[in-house]
């Protein structure tokens, strides 16, 4: 039995094609800018990470956008790497993991709560510290200064940039590496602070 087909012109047919591919490539693709909202309210952005020999370093500005006399907080997440532990606070002898952020006027840094660490047993040594071998986060929290001076210098900026340095010393089970230093930046949208001008 003979079969009935449409014929479409061939320029019409990779019109057709190239819609086709464009709508599965938007819906794959993110746009860009686009950002990931946690449960939390923190607004994920979409960075590439920052690989050491060590470990894997992410961050993003936690919570919604930031505004004078209010709460904001830079996020770190920590990741290492197989076989690897990372110093904690405590931990004598060694360099244990640290942020330290550029001072800038009209925010102030909150002291830095680090979460539970456990106990790692150096037989050879007979030596017992606390390390990180889990992935962990550490939650930055800044405030922006409420005052006229401060929402002066907010008006605006559609974002406040923050920069700094994560510091760690990290060993495996049999070689203790020289501390690291790894450069960090934050950009944290800004509400809007309208007012007279």
């Amino acid at each position: 039995m003979a079969s009935c087909q449409t014929l479409i012109p061939l320029g019409t047919a990779a019109m057709l094609a190239v819609a086709w591919l464009a709508t599965v490539d938007a819906a794959q693709v993110p746009r860009a800018g686009a950002t990931n909202v946690d449960p939390d309210g923190s607004r994920r952005e979409r960075v590439k990470p920052i690989w050491t020999d060590h470990l894997k370093v992410t961050t993003y500005p936690g919570g919604k956008a930031a505004a004078p006399g209010e709460r904001t907080s830079l996020v770190i997440e920590v990741q290492p790497a197989a076989g690897m532990h990372i110093y904690a606070p405590g931990a004598e002898g060694y360099k244990p993991i640290a942020l330290t952020l550029a001072p800038q006027l009209f925010v102030r840094v909150v002291p830095l709560q680090f979460p539970p660490s456990e106990i790692y047993v150096f037989a050879p040594l007979n030596e017992r510290v606390p390390v990180y071998q889990k992935p962990f986060t550490l939650r930055q929290e800044l405030v922006l200064d409420n005052r006229p001076e401060a929402r002066a210098a907010f008006r605006g900026k559609p974002a406040l940039t923050v920069t700094g340095t994560l510091s760690y010393q990290a060993c495996d089970d049999k070689i203790c590496f020289n501390p690291v230093m790894v450069p960090l930046t934050w950009t944290v949208p800004l509400e809007s602070t309208a007012g007279p001008r």
